[in-house]
Formats: structure tokens, sequence, C-alpha cells
């Protein structure tokens, strides 16, 4: 896991800088190329077999699109962020000038430890998905091996192949025999292993840079609370007002990046949890139900941790303004008083991160998401003429 090794300055999201990396986001002009045969194996692995191949059955489906929502919202997402790379590398440098800043020691050591806790928790992030990658392309193998030794006991058993994906590859009969379904995982186990990789890179960079912007925010906090204790604002004051704006125009940046990304989440995110639900509903417990829960579980997480970090951020950029106020600025000279209030206003206007400019993403609107979620599980039911209409219902009545 040397990939993974901790980096230094302090301050500076390396993990995610190494990860981007990879796909041609940040570094050398000659490696924007390597964005492309991501994308294609997106579109000629998934996109193109599961809207123009058909489906089996109803259930099979249901898993398919859900599926295709939630790859699509992790190749997509990455894409965008990808088109957003000049913005990257403008945060890449404010960071860097931010993390070079001279500071007090307790500016120092916070900045150091919080670091630290980014990076364990980072790394623990990725080596979770690097197992639930493994556990969805090994079990349809063991599945299949356990079906296949069934048949050999029992004659009058049916084999059945467990799929990795959802969908009919290009008329390979994958799912009755057995060279088609060899074929068809020595493709696909590789394109799993991308997906993994793309969403967690996508969703580590946006965390990685959301939590950073949180830190600088709150070192600019540090920073008032020393100056106040140690009544410097004369010699300080400049320094603060610097480091508030460099603090500010990192949240602007990280705004900007991420606005499309969570615009996409969002919409994504109703379709993919309704359709989990949908077939939760319809489905007994089989290998799909299990490959659809990890997939229900990664995602709620992702826009969970979207949404807890975005309210965070407009917390913490809120807090300077009542910092400020109580620092006995009633004291100080008129310029230093001129000075405070240009912080003041500053810190009252909105920060936080938004889905395409039309919310910002905080718990709220992480519980709009989840009622959308029903009242599209409801519609889906009600076209479908189905019975668990009812049961919608009286889970939304039980809700309020």
């Amino acid at each position: 896991m040397n990939f993974l090794r901790q980096e230094k300055p302090a301050g500076m999201p390396h993990i995610s800088i190494k990860l981007l990396r990879v796909f041609g986001v940040t570094g050398r002009l000659e490696e924007r190329f390597r964005i492309l045969p991501v994308m294609m194996t997106y579109v000629f692995c998934i996109v193109v077999p599961k809207c123009f191949y058909g489906y089996p059955n109803q259930e099979i489906a249901i898993i398919g699109i859900a599926e295709l929502f939630f790859l699509t919202n992790s190749f997509c997402g990455m894409f965008l962020l990808f088109l957003n790379r000049h913005k990257l590398a403008e945060f890449i440098r404010h960071v860097r000038t931010f993390s070079l800043t001279e500071s007090p020691p307790a500016v120092v050591q916070h900045l150091t430890t919080q670091h630290d806790f980014i990076h364990k928790i980072t790394r623990i992030y990725c080596i979770v998905v690097m197992f639930a990658a493994h556990f969805y392309v090994l079990t349809p193998f063991l599945s299949t091996l356990y079906a296949f030794y069934g048949t050999v006991r029992n004659d009058n058993a049916t084999m059945h192949f467990a799929l990795q994906l959802e969908e009919n590859f290009y008329g390979l009969q994958a799912r009755t025999t057995t060279s088609h379904y060899l074929l068809f995982g020595m493709i696909m186990t590789p394109t799993v292993y991308l997906c993994a990789f793309t969403g967690t890179v996508k969703s580590v960079t946006i965390c990685d840079i959301t939590i950073h912007c949180i830190l600088y925010v709150q070192l600019v906090q540090l920073k008032l609370r020393t100056v106040t204790q140690d009544n410097t604002f004369r010699h300080e004051l400049k320094m603060v007002v610097k480091m508030h704006q460099d603090a500010l125009n990192c949240a602007s940046l990280l705004e900007s990046i991420t606005s499309l990304v969570l615009l996409l989440q969002l919409i994504l995110c109703v379709l993919i949890w309704s359709s989990m639900l949908l077939y939760f509903t319809v489905s007994g417990f089989d290998l799909n139900f299990i490959s659809l829960i990890v997939l229900f579980v990664f995602d709620t997480t992702e826009t969970f941790a979207y949404c807890y970090l975005g309210e965070q951020l407009s917390y913490e950029s809120a807090r300077v303004a009542h910092i400020v106020y109580n620092s006995g600025w009633e004291r100080q000279n008129t310029y230093v008083q001129k000075d405070l209030q240009l912080i003041i206003a500053r810190a009252q206007r909105p920060v936080g991160i938004t889905a395409g400019k039309f919310c910002y993403m905080n718990m709220v609107q992480l519980g709009i998401v989840s009622c959308d979620s029903e009242n599209y599980l409801l519609f889906l039911c009600y076209i479908e003429g189905s019975d668990l209409t009812l049961f919608v219902c009286a889970l939304q009545l039980y809700r309020f």
C-alpha cells in the first residue's frame, strides 16, 4: 500500500492528487489521454449492452437498470472532474500556498493532527472498497461453482450461471453456455475492478478536498483565537484576513468543481434508491439481492458523506463571524475594526457545496432525497399495477 502512504507537507490532499493522476486529471499534459480508455470501457462494456440488448425478465431488468444508474454516477462524475481539471489545478495551487503559510504552533499542530486523521480515514475507505470489489467479482464465480456442484449430484437440476453485471453482452449466451460465461467473466472482471476504482477516486476526491476546505476554515478560527488571546490584532490581523480570503477562495473553487458532479449525484441517487427498493420489494433473498445491498450501502454512504461534509463546511464558515464578534472588537482602534468588519461580512455569505447551484448539500437535502425516492417508488409501483403501492403508502404514513 505504498501508493496510499502519507506525504508532506501537511494540509495537501496527497491521496486525491495521486489517484486523479491515474486518470490523467492531474499530472503532465501527455497523461490526459488516460481518461479515454476508461470512458470507452464504460460505453462499450456497460452502456451499450445494458441499453440495447434487453433482459430476460423483469427482475433482472430492474437490477440491470439500477447497476446502470450506479455506474453512470461513477464514470460520468469522474469525467466531469476531468473537465474541471484546470480548476482542480488552481485549487491545488491555492492549497499548496495555504499549507506553507507560517502559523503559530497551535495552528500547525491542529493542521498536522487533522492531516494524519484525514489520511487514515481515506486509507481505510480505499481498503474497504477494495475488499467490496473482491466480493463483487468473486461471489458470482463461487455461486456458479456451487450450482455446478449441485447439478453434478442431481441430474434433474438446472445449471445457473451467476453474472457479475446483469446484461446481455453482445449476444453472448453467458447465462447458459459455459464457454460464453468464461469469456464474459474474463471481460467483466477487470471492468468491475475499474468501476470500483473509478467510483472510489470520484468519492475520495470530493470528500478529501471538502474536508481540507473545512480544515482551512478551522485554521482561520484558531488563528483568530490566538490573535484574540495574545491581543496582537495590530500586527497579525492582515495575515488573518489573507488566510480567511484564501480559505474562501478554496471553498469557491470547491463549489465550482463539484457543482455538476453533485447535481448528477442527487438525480441518480433518487433513481438508484427507487430501483433498488423496487427490487427489494418484488424479489426474494438471493445473490442479486446481496449484490444490490452492497451498491445500496455504498451509494447511501456516499450521498450521506457529501451532505454531512457540505453542512460542516457551511457551519464552520459561519462560526468565523461569531468568533470575530466575541473577540472584543469594540475595544480595538478604527483600523482594526474595519478589518474585522471585513471578515464578518465575508463570513456571513453562504459557503458550501451545491448541486448545480440549485441547492446546498446538507442533511436537510438528504431527507428531501429520501422522500423523493419514496415518491418515485410509489409512482413505479402504480405504473406496474402492483399491490406494493399500499406498502409504500404505509411506509410513508409510518414515517410521518
